[in-house]
């Protein structure tokens, strides 16, 4: 025969689970344990006859048994039948904890209960529930899952859920039966654990230990350690119970960071990480808690703390502030509340809520302390995000204050924080791998650097992070060495702390909070790094975490110090504003406020809010440069505020529209931004006849080619790069309009003077087009600079006119008679004059032309044309 066994003490997981694999292999015999819960006998006692149980006793003596399931368990006790060799299958929903036989097989993942396992499978085959088994069923998620509220249930779990209620499963019974009163003895007990129950605080969590001595045995202990969980609500609840010398260990865990069964099989138990139990013989209780005590520090993880979700250097007032200067600077900042002091001590919180109705009722000339929050509720650095949690909703108050150990304010941390939290765990392996990521990316001799910086902030418990593109870069795998440091605090102090231990040199200025570490020689060979200038910075930069905030739109911003947050709020699209800690602790974790990494895997260009281009217009030239340099897209709504703010583009000042555009020009491949910039009409709001035609497009592709194959070395000078690509961009217009554009964009006389050379080398053109003796060519094109050579050559619209400047570049240019001033004047005799140019121009021409190919024929020429000239101005005589 076949069996389906389960573990005793069996609740109603176990139970469900029995039944949901007899309906799934009918020929298999479901047995009951010896002992069930009280509140599944009062199921059973109801509810028996419509299920198809068996008691151990009652199998069939002498019949072997060829197969055994047990679900929810790997440890059972053998039933009559069984042989060594007997075929197991194993179901469960925690991870495999044994080894297995031979004979011996496993099948579970990790879900809230065993009986989804199950359910899973009757609903995949379509077999027909009646309403009590859906109930019995739904008995067995709920108890596992805490109604579906513990930490431990899966979609899946709630998924099966919906499944059995839509079969018919009662939810009254399943309250009725999972709410049942403790009776006489289990409260007895309950009170005594409830009065010997400590709490102790390990690795930021709250454990409740709590013990007792019965002298009659108590049904059902699991029962009051989920009372004591729900009383206390700590991380973990360990209830220990002497009786007759033995002590019976429950233990349940609400955290991933807790994993009780690590205890429980220390003892000799077992179970998994939420929910686990042992029974342990011959040992006084007091020796057990100690033993259990000294346990703790290594089974529980460090919880998420404080110090993972503040942010350093609060932005504080003063308790006689004005009202309506607190209202002031709370629209100017964005901040939500200030901690207020008094005296320079913590008195209370100030609200925007409270300024907002303060300013209503006309309070503004009223002192922030008649409105504020008046209260010291605070938290320390150290502290758990449930402690944290827990101020918060005791007090209601949005933003908690943090200080260190001196009660001095060192940071706040806010509700925002806490709900950025959720759903995030404490990534050991994702740090591992941002760590690997930066020291395979980083050359060694600034890997050092990096970390000797890192350690320095931590030991002056100073904030540091790696923010910005080096981030962006990194996490795509893309090189980029530019690595900026952002502080949470004086920058300029950490550098000079920096520099006192290890040398080098610094600059800073104050007005900005920047500083720059120069690393020598010297500082390589105190860390005992070999110093290379490949892989050895120059200098360092370093900013101190600064806000924000306009005054008006398209005004350069007005700035001040502040945390790491609204530094990254700062920032202009999401992608930019991840940042990785380097102190304090966790070193490697990144920080990811606003959704940059998400909008990274997307391959998005997303801006933080919708005023963001209203602040800063030229920020839409830089959507575009990142989207065509990653390959991104500018997501909908950020296009639809590109399109609204254009006009603003009028009143920003020339030179910042000039510096992103040549930040376009220096890209890669400039020709497909620009087209961007031309689709989304920004380039036609630079000025209207900016366009990206097919003529522009070719001349691009040339002056690229030219570029990356070194066909005209002037062009590795950037300055001659872009002013000969800005000329290809205006070259069509008239002089007037090229003259109007440069005074827009703010060009040097000379830069404007380049590009007017070259509209007008484009404009000669049609002629370089005809077949032109050299001398010709010469004429039209020396008269202007090599930005008008390169984008005539570049807009060349046949092959002719590019060989002729070409010709004209590398060898006509460069063509001059033998025959200077003076010795025209000593083979002449002819006097210094007018006639000198036209005769050295004439020579000139005829060597260009292949007239002449010899001094002698040159001087015979000369001769010529002397005889030529006019009789009022003969030789004086070679003398």
């Amino acid at each position: 025969m076949k069996l389906i066994l389960t573990h005793d003490n069996a609740d109603f997981d176990a139970i469900a689970s029995l039944w949901a694999a007899h309906r799934l292999t009918p020929d298999a015999v479901p047995v009951l344990p010896r002992r069930v819960n009280r509140n599944v006998e009062r199921f059973l006692n109801l509810y028996s006859e419509l299920f198809a149980f068996v008691q151990p006793d009652d199998l069939k003596r002498g019949q072997p048994v060829e197969h055994v399931t047990v679900v929810d368990t790997q440890g059972f006790s053998t039933v009559r039948g069984m042989h060594p060799d007997t075929p197991l299958l194993f179901i469960d929903h925690h991870p495999l904890t044994r080894e297995m036989a031979p004979h011996q097989q496993f099948s579970g993942d990790i879900l809230g209960a065993t009986t989804t396992l199950l359910v899973e499978q009757l609903h995949a085959r379509n077999i027909r529930l009646e309403s009590v088994e859906a109930t019995l069923l739904m008995l067995g998620i709920y108890e596992d899952t805490g109604s579906l509220l513990y930490g431990t249930t899966t979609p899946r779990d709630i998924r099966c859920a919906g499944w059995l209620l839509e079969r018919g499963a009662d939810l009254d019974a399943v309250r009725d039966f999972l709410q049942h009163p403790l009776v006489t003895e289990q409260r007895v007990l309950y009170e005594a654990l409830i009065e010997h129950a400590e709490i102790h605080t390990v690795n930021g969590h709250a454990v409740v230990i709590a013990c007792a001595k019965t002298h009659t045995p108590v049904d059902e202990i699991a029962t009051l350690a989920h009372k004591l969980r729900e009383l206390f609500d700590p991380g973990a609840v360990f209830v220990l119970v002497a009786l007759d010398g033995d002590i019976q260990l429950v233990a349940r865990g609400t955290t991933d960071d807790i994993d009780v069964s690590r205890i429980a099989t220390h003892f000799g138990g077992g179970g998994h990480s939420r929910a686990a139990a042992a029974l342990i013989r011959a040992r006084e209780l007091s020796g057990v808690r100690e033993e259990l005590l000294s346990l703790l520090p290594q089974i529980v993880t460090a919880s998420v703390r404080v110090s993972a979700l503040m942010s350093l250097g609060a932005q504080t007032i003063d308790a006689g502030e004005r009202v309506e200067n607190a209202a002031s600077r709370m629209q100017r900042t964005g901040y939500e509340g200030f901690p207020v002091l008094e005296r320079g001590k913590l008195a209370g919180l100030l609200t925007r809520r409270a300024v907002d109705r303060a300013m209503s009722h006309g309070m503004g000339r009223q002192a922030v302390r008649h409105i504020m929050e008046a209260g010291q509720i605070t938290v320390r650095a150290e502290d758990s995000i449930e402690v944290l949690q827990q101020r918060m909703m005791r007090s209601g108050w949005g933003q908690i204050p943090v200080v260190d150990d001196r009660n001095k304010l060192i940071g706040i941390v806010t509700r925002t924080d806490l709900i950025k939290m959720w759903g995030r765990h404490p990534d050991d392996q994702r740090r591992t791998q941002i760590v690997k990521k930066l020291r395979e990316a980083l050359p060694g001799g600034l890997w050092t650097l990096v970390e000797v910086i890192a350690q320095q902030a931590q030991d002056r418990h100073v904030g540091l992070y790696v923010v910005g593109g080096f981030v962006r870069d990194l996490l795509l795998d893309q090189p980029n060495v530019d690595i900026d440091f952002v502080v949470e605090g004086d920058a300029i102090e950490l550098v000079h702390s920096i520099q006192q231990a290890y040398g080098g040199d610094m600059r800073s200025h104050a007005q900005f909070g920047t500083a720059k570490w120069l690393p020598d020689e010297a500082v390589a060979a105190q860390l005992n790094v070999e110093y290379s200038s490949a892989d050895w910075p120059a200098s360092i930069d370093f900013v101190s975490a600064r806000m924000e905030y306009y005054e008006e739109p398209t005004a350069l911003p007005t700035v001040q110090r502040s945390s790491i947050k609204p530094d990254l709020y700062r920032r202009d699209f999401t992608i930019n504003t991840l940042a990785i800690r380097l102190a304090p602790e966790p070193f490697g974790d990144l920080l990811d406020f606003y959704g940059g990494e998400q909008d990274l895997r997307d391959g998005v260009i997303r801006v933080l809010h919708s005023l963001s281009f209203i602040d800063d217009p030229t920020r839409m030239m830089r959507a575009v440069r990142l989207e065509q340099r990653l390959g991104f897209t500018i997501e909908a709504r950020t296009a639809e505020l590109i399109h609204g703010a254009l006009p603003l583009l009028d009143r920003v000042s020339g030179d910042r529209i000039r510096h992103e555009l040549a930040l376009i020009l220096a890209e890669a491949e400039p020709l497909r931004a620009l087209a961007r910039l031309e689709r989304l009409d920004i380039l036609a709001q630079i000025h209207p006849d900016l366009v990206i035609d097919e003529w522009v497009r070719a001349s691009f592709y040339a002056l690229r080619y030219a570029r990356e194959h070194h066909l005209w070395p002037s062009l590795g000078a950037f300055d001659n790069w872009m002013l000969t690509a800005v000329a290809l961009l205006v070259g069509r217009l008239s002089q007037p309009e090229v003259e109007s554009l440069g005074q827009r964009l703010m060009f040097r006389r000379l830069y404007l003077d380049h590009v007017q050379d070259a509209r007008t080398a484009i404009a000669h053109l049609p002629a370089l087009s005809e077949p032109l003796p050299p001398s010709a060519v010469v004429a039209l094109l020396e008269p202007l600079d090599e930005v008008g050579w390169l984008a005539a050559w570049a807009a060349a619209p046949t092959a002719q006119a590019r060989r002729a400047i070409e010709q004209f570049a590398r060898e006509w240019q460069f063509v001059r008679p033998s025959i200077d001033g003076r010795s025209l004047r000593a083979l002449t005799g002819l006097k210094p004059g007018p006639a000198y140019g036209p005769l050295l121009r004439r020579l000139r021409a005829a060597w260009l032309d292949g007239d002449i190919d010899s001094a002698e024929d040159e001087q015979a020429l000369l001769e010529r044309l002397v005889a030529d000239l006019p009789d009022e101005d003969p030789p004086t005589g070679t003398g």
